[in-house]
């Protein structure tokens, strides 16, 4: 079965200069992914309907003329607007479309997708942590309107995929993991107690870890996975800043660690199709060989 793959240059147009989000990111995933078997999917553009079965309509037209009204950013100068980012962030959002799609015709059954800005931490009511739309949100409602009803998420980011959790807190036809660090940003949410409300009870759980996380000790957290939500499809928020060589965080986190951690979540996900969605991850040379790696384990059916 084939690995699909999401990547274009327009993913660079989400100008931000000097800030650690910026397009090296998605340029040195690109030359590491041309060296594996993948096969290219088309981007697409996700309409504001679209956008809508996951953020407040009202949100979504702040950002579309944001920019031209003099904003540079969203709520904080972690999150910057550019003159692009309105259409690059429908882009990053929409293209997850396109995996669903071809995962639908049985083209593939596995997917990276090396797209930019980040999306987990973009709640529904407005973006965030150097996020705008919530990529993986809008790819699971997509997933569920083709059919993938029960659709399970993995965010093994450092920080707590608060975004995420807000948009589908109170639904339980998809189930939330999220492993974290504790002491990190967004700093007010991740906590075990939140397991969701109303009809979402129980399919929200978090496994915040202290500082200076160890390979032994994130890995003991995925004993805690679900083994009784029969989903059909599986996303991962995959965020590479939990690694020993990342500025923003203390997690200790090895290359052997990130193989073990993906190894167990692809033989969690079975036969299920699966996707990798680019999130953190900024020390270049360390992003580089965590996405290889995960690469190397997704192409390579045991």
């Amino acid at each position: 079965m084939e690995v699909g793959y999401i990547y274009d240059p327009i993913f660079t147009e989400h100008r931000t200069g000097d800030h650690i989000e910026n397009e090296n990111r998605v340029i040195t995933v690109h030359e590491v992914a041309r060296h594996f078997p993948l096969l290219p999917l088309p981007i697409r553009k996700a309409t504001k309907e679209e956008l809508s079965l996951i953020h407040n309509p009202r949100y979504i037209e702040w950002v579309q003329h944001a920019y031209e009204e003099g904003y540079r950013f969203i709520l904080n100068e972690d999150t910057l607007l550019s003159e692009r980012s309105f259409e690059v962030a429908r882009y990053a959002a929409g293209s997850t479309a396109s995996v669903i799609d071809s995962f639908k015709r049985g083209e593939i059954g596995r997917a990276f997708l090396n797209i930019r800005p980040p999306g987990h931490h973009a709640e529904r009511e407005s973006g965030q942590g150097f996020c705008i739309f919530n990529n993986i949100a809008l790819m699971a409602r997509y997933a569920q309107n083709q059919g993938f009803e029960k659709v399970m998420i993995i965010d093994f980011d450092v920080h707590h995929g608060n975004g995420t959790q807000d948009i589908f807190y109170d639904d339980p036809t998809l189930f939330f993991f999220s492993t974290h660090e504790r002491n990190n940003y967004p700093y007010f949410s991740g906590s075990e107690d939140e397991i969701g409300v109303g009809a979402g009870t129980g399919f929200n759980r978090n496994r915040p870890y202290g500082d200076y996380c160890r390979d032994d000790e994130l890995l003991q957290l995925y004993d805690d996975l679900p083994d009784d939500f029969d989903f059909d499809i599986l996303l991962v928020s995959a965020g590479y800043d939990l690694m020993a060589d990342e500025a923003i965080s203390t997690a200790q986190i090895t290359f052997d660690g990130l193989r073990e951690l993906v190894r167990r979540i692809l033989d969690f996900a079975g036969e299920k199709p699966t996707a990798f969605l680019l999130e953190g991850g900024y020390n270049l040379p360390s992003l580089a060989r965590s996405v290889e790696i995960t690469l190397e384990e997704l192409t390579c059916y045991h």
